[in-house]
């Protein structure tokens, strides 16, 4: 009988096991296809929700609802093709401005962080997007493990000294994570002089 020679035994199982596979592989297509949506618009939410955050007080200014319309901004000092909104309400006003911005002064790179500006060019809010810093170390300065990030609300850069009190400036740094405090001081001063100096209407709209 065929079944008892080896090779077509071989041959048999081969042609299963592909078949098998064939039949793993559709189905996670199958389910990254059906669950992608969901997993977009989870992220779609969760940014939008870090939108809001950075401009606290800009409903109470808004006639009506406030819209954020996303450009594209390069500078050497932020980082390349960073995601900048501006903010305005029904009548057409410029309520305030947000963008990405990154830094490579941090002990790992990049350090990406969103900040908000408000119409007059002061800090709204600072919060940290993307980071790799050392855990237990260069991760003191998030949100969920304090207030740092706090003490750049409401300042200009004429305000301030921008660096570190280590260094002579005006800003308190975590002890154990000098060097993320630092950067994310000199970071937040090169955003808030980059917006300050943009022309966002020569700036590109963000791809759909």
């Amino acid at each position: 009988m065929f079944d008892n020679k080896p090779g077509v035994r071989a041959l048999f199982s081969g042609v299963i096991l592909s078949a098998i596979a064939a039949l793993c592989t559709a189905g996670v297509l199958y389910a990254e296809q059906d669950t992608s949506p969901h997993i977009q618009a989870n992220r779609d939410r969760n940014e939008q929700m870090l939108i809001d955050s950075l401009l606290p007080d800009v409903k109470k200014q808004a006639q009506g609802k406030v819209t954020y319309h996303c450009k594209l901004i390069s500078d050497r000092r932020i980082g390349k093709n960073m995601k900048a909104y501006i903010a305005r309400d029904e009548s057409g006003k410029t309520l305030g401005y947000i963008s990405s911005f990154s830094t490579n002064r941090g002990y790992s790179v990049p350090l990406i962080l969103i900040g908000g500006m408000d119409s007059n060019g002061r800090i709204t809010r600072i919060d940290i997007q993307l980071s790799r810093e050392t855990p237990g170390i260069g991760d003191k300065v998030e949100r969920r493990r304090g207030n740092y990030l706090d003490q750049f609300d409401g300042l200009a850069v004429e305000d301030r000294r921008w660096d570190v009190k280590k260094f002579g400036g005006d800003f308190d740094y975590i002890t154990g994570a000098t060097v993320t405090s630092r950067a994310l001081v000199l970071a937040s001063k090169d955003f808030i002089e980059v917006l300050k100096a943009t022309d966002f209407a020569s700036l590109r709209d963000c791809p759909k």
